[in-house]
């Protein structure tokens, strides 16, 4: 099968030393031909002079473009300077495996492929403490998470591309149903491995993280069909936000109507404490919590992009 030239693109910022590990992996894929394109938006602790550095001595071609805006934007940027005719996206925080190229590329073999995902899998084995930082994609997902992703170029420059307004997080949905939405398949390959490193950046991390769900409704005013794609009876996330929306409903309305309470009952169960315990007692309010940070993301990405989506 005929082994199509990639570029890989890496967006970065001030993560001089993780962009500097990503960039060892990537220069010992065993790919016979790709580059490396480095995106880097504006970093002030050295990150592209390091890398320029390396590049000099690198046995495989090392880009360096500085591009600014948002991420998006930078990834959209990346594709418009590869010059392979796949793109293959991973993260700064990232380390590929060896053959991570050499499997996402071969299923471009098959001309109506024009999107693949790979594997990610954390970096450290579990068990983890309380609310790690870390990516974990075993199948396919409908996300086109960009840690991992892998595009046909010059199709995927015919359409919308990454999400250049929402920010960071759910800008890459649309850049794989763009190819999808055009004609093409996707694919996902199990063989093509990524590890995403583990952090603890602390509970108020999470809840702001949780609020940027709320781009979701920015995918879905690009593609209306993603309703039916991706989301629970069309209008929600997942079955345990639709649970936590019912459960503010039902706490809204009880004065209303006392009935109105049973609405909470599903989600209720579904987060209490599984022991009388102090640890269990704050595990289940930090889930909670999280569940409302996720919830007002959500109406605030609803209101900004004028698409319902809980």
């Amino acid at each position: 099968m005929a082994v199509p030239e990639v570029t890989v693109c890496v967006p970065v910022k001030d993560r001089r030393e993780r962009m500097l590990r990503c960039l060892e992996a990537l220069l010992a894929q065993d790919h016979p031909s790709y580059e490396v394109l480095v995106l880097d938006n504006g970093s002030t602790d050295g990150t592209a002079e390091a890398c320029r550095e390396r590049a000099a001595s690198a046995s495989v071609p090392v880009r360096v473009e500085v591009v600014h805006g948002a991420v998006g934007a930078v990834r959209n940027a990346g594709a418009r300077h590869a010059r392979g005719a796949i793109v293959a996206y991973t993260d700064s925080d990232c380390v590929a495996d060896p053959g991570w190229l050499s499997a996402g590329a071969v299923r471009f073999s098959d001309p109506a492929v024009g999107v693949v995902t790979g594997r990610t899998l954390p970096e450290l084995p579990g068990p983890y403490d309380r609310w790690p930082a870390t990516i974990e994609v075993t199948g396919p997902t409908g996300r086109f998470e960009s840690c991992n992703l892998f595009l046909r170029r010059e199709p995927f420059l015919q359409t919308p591309g990454f999400d250049e307004e929402v920010g960071h997080f759910w800008e890459d949905t649309p850049a794989g149903w763009g190819l999808v939405f055009a004609g093409w398949r996707a694919e996902y390959e199990d063989a093509a491995l990524v590890r995403h490193d583990v952090t603890y950046p602390g509970f108020a991390w999470h809840l702001r993280r949780a609020r940027k769900y709320g781009g979701a409704a920015a995918a879905v005013r690009r593609y209306p069909r993603l309703r039916d794609e991706l989301l629970w009876h069309r209008y929600f996330l997942r079955r345990r936000n639709a649970a936590f929306a019912a459960a503010v409903a039902g706490v809204l309305l009880t004065p209303l109507d006392r009935r109105a309470l049973a609405l909470a009952a599903p989600y209720a169960w579904a987060r209490r404490p599984h022991a009388p315990t102090p640890a269990a007692l704050r595990s289940s309010a930090e889930n909670v919590a999280f569940d409302a940070a996720v919830l007002t993301g959500m109406l605030e990405g609803s209101l900004r992009w004028r698409r319902l989506v809980l």
